[in-house]
């Protein structure tokens, strides 16, 4: 299946980012009696619950007595929190819950009070009011906790869209101390950390959770910075389905994994390997074979029919032995161990087999480097991802005078290889502002980060999938082995290619965290886990 557009997925993986009276229209268009909105609800519990246990495992295994302290506000958000704690008590009835309502029980709303009710005899309930401090909490946990060593899990479910700043004292003082406790492992937030608002300024008191929950639809507001907020995670209960994009003024979109479903499929039975493309990477030097090693295996195991790797004869021969699937090709180099100039004319030379090209991981940089990039790109008419010592202005001015101009060329900068090529000193990361910027360009740009932005110029795509177990050298490496893998085998719109690539890196990288953890692993332990990925 070749998708020839990425909006065509709008509703089926791809969902527009809403702002706070958006987001509340749509729930209104669909949760139109008490009982939609209560069946809401429980699917947010349901489905959050099972989330909830999967991202604690990034920590540790997940004990038998795990013990959650709920944050419960007056609205619908300390519904959903209550029900999200009462799932998690029926799969693991060991488990210890501890309820904080802010406020007295007859200010709930009525949902929230049929969700307290739920769970009423499984849990123990306190109240919080403007009396309480510090050593209020601290008794609590104390008391309630002391002899299990503490809270693993703390759900916020104080505040919703419907919070407008500033914050009231007593919530305020609580998010405060809350924050600063060391008794707490994990920190999550339902739908958005309380006291985050649509007007975020630096120095905003708000929950700050380790993952958030984002309950039926993605809010703009989680989605302000460049190091996100919280770990995001989207909780699909159908409001999405029916949206169109022509229902909302939107640029920006959020990437689940309904994505990934075009991959989900058996082969033809008479298919052969050129049928799934093949794919040249340019990379690699004396000091940096690694970053080229990284890219040929993650092309190799990411779907690619073919793959030729084309690199400095120096590192070719060790490297080869390591991939024996993949074709290598030894280039003339330099006295420092990188390409030479000459090495386009061997490229071009074998150029009409590719239909993709990776050029940079581990080029190193150098002008011969620059120079061969900017043969290939004005030579060739197939897609190119640049990444790495690629990403270099002089490369960049060079787009617009190739066969295809930019139109099929992926960018993969992290911030720092973002800037160095656009010559900038500094980025906002305003959206109109970066959609203006490619769309000047005329590249697809991934920009990587702890919230991917995918911008095609017209509209950015979000990837939330991964977190700090990517904070590594070598990530992106095996990132741009990936989308260059999607490249070769067709998916011809460089935005949906991307967005294939960076669904498959995240969620791999996440099987990887909740079975080893975030700190020590590996980079290259995330290629065992891509088959996960699509089974």
């Amino acid at each position: 299946m070749i998708i020839k557009n990425i909006s065509s997925l709008i509703g089926k993986g791809v969902s527009p980012i809403l702002n706070n009276a958006q987001a509340v229209d749509l729930e209104k268009k669909c949760l139109r009696s008490t009982d939609d909105e209560w069946s809401a609800m429980k699917q947010v519990g349901y489905k959050t619950s099972i989330e909830v246990l999967k991202d604690f495992q990034e920590l540790k295994p997940v004990r038998e007595n795990l013990t959650l302290l709920v944050l419960c506000g007056k609205g619908k958000n300390g519904g959903d929190s209550l029900l999200v704690a009462d799932h998690i008590m029926r799969t693991m009835p060991r488990a210890k819950v501890v309820v904080l309502l802010v406020g007295s029980r007859d200010e709930l709303h009525p949902l929230t009070e049929k969700a307290l009710n739920e769970v009423e005899e499984r849990v123990s309930v306190h109240e919080w009011s403007k009396k309480s401090s510090q050593s209020s909490l601290d008794v609590l946990i104390q008391n309630e906790f002391g002899e299990m060593g503490g809270i693993d899990i703390c759900i916020d479910g104080l505040l919703g869209l419907g919070f407008k700043p500033p914050l009231k004292e007593e919530i305020s003082q609580l998010v405060s101390l809350i924050n600063k406790s060391e008794n707490i492992k994990v920190r999550l937030s339902i739908d958005i950390p309380s006291g985050l608002s649509e007007l975020l300024v630096e120095d905003e008191l708000y929950f700050r959770s380790d993952f958030c929950y984002l309950a039926g639809i993605p809010k703009q507001a989680v989605f302000k910075k460049h190091s996100t907020i919280s770990r995001l995670r989207y909780i699909d209960i159908g409001l999405m389905e029916d949206v169109n994009e022509k229902d909302y003024e939107c640029d920006q979109y959020y990437l689940d994994n309904n994505c990934l479903d075009v991959l989900k499929k058996l082969r033809p039975a008479n298919a052969e390997k050129r049928v799934f493309g093949h794919l040249f990477i340019v990379a690699g030097s004396a000091l940096m074979p690694g970053a080229l090693l990284m890219s040929v295996k993650a092309a190799i195991q990411s779907g690619a029919g073919l793959v030729t790797a084309f690199a400095p004869g120096s590192i070719v021969r060790s490297l080869s032995a390591q991939v024996p699937e993949a074709m290598w090709i030894a280039l003339p180099e330099t006295n420092f161990g990188t390409i030479s100039a000459q090495a386009s004319d061997i490229i071009l030379s074998h150029a009409y087999h590719a239909t993709a090209i990776i050029a940079g991981p581990g080029l190193g940089q150098s002008r011969d480097t620059e120079m061969v990039i900017q043969e290939i790109l004005q030579k060739t008419n197939v897609p190119i991802l640049l990444d790495a010592d690629a990403l270099v202005p002089r490369v960049l001015e060079t787009l617009h005078k190739g066969k295809h101009g930019a139109k099929q060329i992926v960018l993969t900068p992290h911030l720092g290889e973002f800037l160095r090529m656009t010559k900038l000193a500094n980025f906002s990361f305003n959206s109109k502002d970066l959609i203006k910027m490619m769309k000047n360009i005329g590249a697809t740009v991934v920009l990587k980060g702890a919230m991917t932005r995918i911008c095609d110029g017209e509209k950015i795509y979000f990837n939330t999938r991964g977190g700090p177990v990517f904070s590594r050298g070598g990530s992106g490496d095996i990132l741009a082995g990936i989308i260059g893998a999607q490249l070769a085998q067709g998916y011809s719109d460089a935005a949906f290619a991307s967005a294939l690539g960076v669904l498959i890196h995240g969620n791999a990288g996440e099987y990887l965290a909740r079975n080893r953890g975030q700190i020590m692993v590996r980079t290259t332990e995330v290629l065992d886990y891509l088959p996960q990925v699509i089974r």
